[in-house]
């Protein structure tokens, strides 16, 4: 007889193996002191901000953008999701993290009117318009976050803490030779600067091509069978439904499904990575776009001719160096590339920001579904090995084409490490075809049942 309820066979349930309890990001700040889990500070674009704005090269305050988002949904997603794994984070407007406005010279002015100083972001050090709170050097900045979202000449510069930085921004890619963006924020990663953001949609644009599948960042995670990752998950049924189309000359709402690549085009006669470049995934729609790369501490930089440049003269990293393949955009964009990625980009974001703080990043490693059985005509067993670091979700669907998936089972909680986890679902009432997924959260990976 064949079962009402379709599920599936011997499929892997992949999870992050890190406990976040006991993760342990280490980092000696110029005073010399150990900071053991400080902070995150990711920074979002400063026309979203009502003071910062008036030190940005924008022109619109995204507050009055009748198409919105009045912010940038993506830095926002990138905050959560580090603070599920356990981090505290920042969120600042990237002006925030400049000692000059715009146009470049002109003073950076804090809230209270003074010259800003980046350094009380990265000190522990509670900001201007609190300095009556209290001081905590363990609250120093251990990693920044450069999502994108801002203005290319509002680029941050490079801090000269030695804390790491993960970069979307396309603009800071480059080195002193070429392309120089107007706030100077360059990394010199590349010389000859060609950089740029994908926003096609569909098909291998979607996935990343893996150079180096060794790399501690991306050993363990499963790639398919041209040595590719899905980066970037499909859109959801509805995730545009309520979005307001261009009515006659009048513009409509932005989409809120977007997506932004960055890129470093390596083709002949373009961007040349520096030498401590370590590319590890390109576009698999265009294998000359460098997408994903990182530098080791020491590593040796692309030329520093900037003279403006706080690195100007340096020629190895002061601290590891992350090129991210996401792109919050800027101006006229609903700002929510991140939120695109799917669950294999966010765990690759995760990844990435643990190996910049020279965490100890393990393999990622398989979690097997052992027991997938027909009880009963009416009931079936789903059984698999837990873990320590994570709840679990249960989702239904009936179809894998566009799903919608619904919770079926929320909230299980494990009993630890290698102890297995079984629920038994009634499935009675069910559709004569359907699907289940198994979510292990906060990083999430999906087994899907199959006729």
């Amino acid at each position: 007889m064949k079962s009402r309820f379709a599920w599936a066979g011997a499929l892997a349930l992949a999870i992050l193996a890190i406990s976040q309890v006991e993760i342990k990001a280490v980092y000696t700040n110029l005073n010399g002191t150990i900071i053991t889990n400080g902070v995150i500070l990711v920074t979002t674009r400063a026309a979203g901000d009502g003071h910062f704005f008036l030190q940005s090269s924008s022109t619109v305050d995204d507050m009055d953008d009748n198409r919105g988002s009045g912010t940038s949904p993506g830095d926002v997603a990138m905050c959560e999701l580090l603070q599920d794994n356990g981090y505290t984070t920042r969120l600042l407007p990237d002006k925030a993290l400049n000692v000059y406005g715009y146009p470049w010279g002109s003073p950076c002015l804090d809230v209270l009117g003074n010259p800003n100083d980046p350094s009380v972001y990265f000190n522990g050090s509670p900001g201007p318009a609190n300095s009556q709170g209290p001081y905590n050097e363990l609250l120093s900045a251990m990693l920044v976050v450069v999502s994108g979202s801002g203005s290319s000449s509002d680029a941050v510069t490079p801090n000269t803490y030695g804390v790491p930085i993960v970069t979307g921004e396309s603009a800071t890619l480059g080195s002193g030779d070429a392309g120089v963006p107007a706030g100077h924020g360059e990394l010199f990663m590349y010389s000859n600067k060609t950089v740029g953001n994908v926003t096609t949609l569909g098909g291998n644009y979607q996935l990343m091509k893996v150079v180096d599948p060794n790399h501690p960042i991306m050993k363990g995670i499963p790639l398919d069978t041209n040595g590719c990752v899905k980066i970037i998950r499909d859109p959801y049924p509805n995730e545009n439904a309520h979005v307001l189309p261009p009515v006659g000359g009048s513009g409509g709402g932005l989409p809120n499904y977007q997506v932004s690549t960055t890129y470093a085009d390596i083709s002949a006669g373009k961007s040349v990575p520096a030498p401590g470049l370590h590319i590890l995934g390109v576009l698999a729609a265009n294998t000359n776009y460098v997408i994903f790369a990182v530098m080791e501490r020491g590593g040796t930089l692309g030329p520093t001719t900037d003279a403006s440049s706080p690195w100007s003269g340096y020629t190895t990293a002061p601290a590891r160096m992350v090129h991210f393949f996401v792109n919050e955009q800027g101006s006229g964009n609903a700002r929510r590339s991140f939120n695109a990625l799917s669950v294999w980009g966010r765990i690759l974001f995760v990844r990435c920001c643990k190996w910049a703080m020279e965490e100890n990043l393990p393999p990622y490693q398989g979690l097997g579904i052992i027991d997938v059985s027909l009880v009963s005509p009416s009931t079936i067993r789903l059984g698999w090995i837990g873990s320590k670091d994570y709840n679990y979700r249960i989702y239904g669907s009936t179809t894998v084409v566009n799903p919608n998936w619904q919770p079926v089972v929320d909230s299980i909680v494990n009993n630890g490490d290698g102890v297995r986890v079984t629920r038994t679902l009634n499935i009675a009432s069910a559709p004569q075809a359907a699907f289940l997924r198994l979510g292990a959260l906060p990083d999430v990976y999906y087994t899907y049942a199959s006729p």
